[in-house]
């Protein structure tokens, strides 16, 4: 987790992606989350991006994971919300693979 957190201080943008199980984060991201407690303080000007993926197909069913990304990055100094991918009706493997939230994230990209 050193390294990880090392690199995250690093970065000038840092993008957070996450599949969405029973309407929230997974437990792999929000233990990233917790882990960086003891060094956010030097998270700094960071641009973020935020991801989720899930089966639902209702981008408004992914607000609450939203919220809790929002909510770590408000502790951060001077993060910056630069944009939020929604890859909704992701069921099965593939699912994913032409739908919007990929075009969106290609476009995002480019602008980073």
């Amino acid at each position: 987790m050193a390294e990880v957190l090392d690199r995250m201080i690093r970065a000038d943008v840092i993008v957070m992606a996450t599949p969405v199980y029973f309407y929230t984060m997974n437990g792999q991201m929000k233990t990233l989350i917790d882990r960086t407690y003891a060094r956010y303080t030097e998270l700094i000007d960071k641009e973020v991006y935020f991801i989720m993926t899930a089966a639902v197909k209702r981008k408004d069913l992914l607000e609450r994971t939203l919220e809790e990304f929002r909510g770590f990055t408000s502790c951060l100094g001077r993060a910056r919300e630069k944009g939020v991918i929604y890859g909704t009706g992701a069921w099965n493997m593939g699912d994913i693979k032409g739908s919007p939230a990929m075009a969106q994230a290609y476009e995002m990209g480019k602008d980073t």
